[in-house]
């Protein structure tokens, strides 16, 4: 497996699992070095043991909030890659490149009616409040860590 940011060429790959932007927008964050991606190399290099034929099974995007601290946007794996470990693994990627770009705090969301704020709090991630946006049911709970 590699994480890796995500290339202009791997656009049409990500867009099948992040459909939660316009390809536009998409694109300026690609761009932007803002999109990670999972690579699984088995699929990459051919292998015929797995029944995907597409090597992007993971997309982290993120933005700035207040244009200083990442904000995580989604992190989506593919379904047959959840509950591996791969996930953390990516997290664990993207947490460090904040650090190492001088970032002292990272930042994420979930609607309180899923499981994510679990898998958030066990690494570290404090909840700070929440809010209803518009059109959603569910509050939306802030997040953060200090790095």
């Amino acid at each position: 497996m590699e994480i890796r940011l995500a290339l202009g060429k791997d656009k049409a790959k990500i867009m099948k699992l992040d459909c939660h932007i316009p390809p536009a927008i998409l694109g300026e964050c690609i761009w932007n070095n803002q999109v990670y991606v999972l690579i699984d190399d088995s699929i990459k290099n051919g292998g015929q043991n797995h029944r995907l034929k597409d090597p992007v099974v993971g997309v982290l995007r993120y933005s700035l909030f207040w244009q200083t601290i990442p904000f995580l946007d989604l992190i989506i794996l593919n379904e047959d890659y959840r509950n591996c470990g791969y996930g953390t693994l990516m997290m664990d990627k993207w947490e460090n490149s904040m650090k190492m770009m001088d970032y002292k705090y990272v930042m994420t969301s979930t609607q309180e009616d899923e499981t994510a704020y679990k898998f958030y709090e066990k690494r570290g991630y404090v909840l700070k409040g929440g809010f209803y946006p518009p059109e959603q049911k569910a509050k939306e709970l802030i997040y953060i860590k200090e790095l």
